[in-house]
């Protein structure tokens, strides 16, 4: 009976209906790593903008990343299967990139690097998700 048990989990993990917790692990650390540089990042670049312009450019679009990796980090915990997470990843992010691409027409500030830096978000999360999902 166990040895059943211990199959049918491993099939369910395999479809998609349930994660190990080696794979959330995972996502709770980059939710509360990807939290934590984000606000230090948001704190400490006031005194650092100015030293490089690379440096103002990482200062600058840093938090849109990491604000959006932590945030579909939650997303696998919640809908592990691969097809439903591609498709919460996307809306996410277009509602991320709308939100830059509204800046453009308001009198915040808007940049082509924070779009950037949104889409390598989504693209890396999707790419590490079919690594751990395997």
């Amino acid at each position: 009976m166990n040895c059943e048990s211990n199959l049918y989990n491993k099939a369910l993990i395999y479809q998609g209906v349930g994660m190990s917790f080696r794979g959330n692990k995972f996502y709770i650390a980059s939710f509360i790593i990807c939290t934590i540089l984000a606000i230090i990042v948001q704190q400490m670049r006031t005194d650092l903008f100015g030293i490089n312009n690379l440096l103002d450019t990482f200062l600058g679009s840093a938090p849109s990343f990491l604000y959006l990796f932590g945030i579909l980090s939650v997303i696998p915990m919640v809908l592990p299967n691969i097809k439903k997470l591609n498709k919460s990843v996307l809306i996410v992010t277009a509602g991320a990139l709308t939100y830059e691409i509204e800046q453009y027409w308001t009198s915040m500030f808007f940049d082509l690097s924070d779009i950037i830096a949104t889409i390598l978000a989504a693209l890396l999360m999707i790419f590490l998700h079919k690594i751990i999902a395997r």
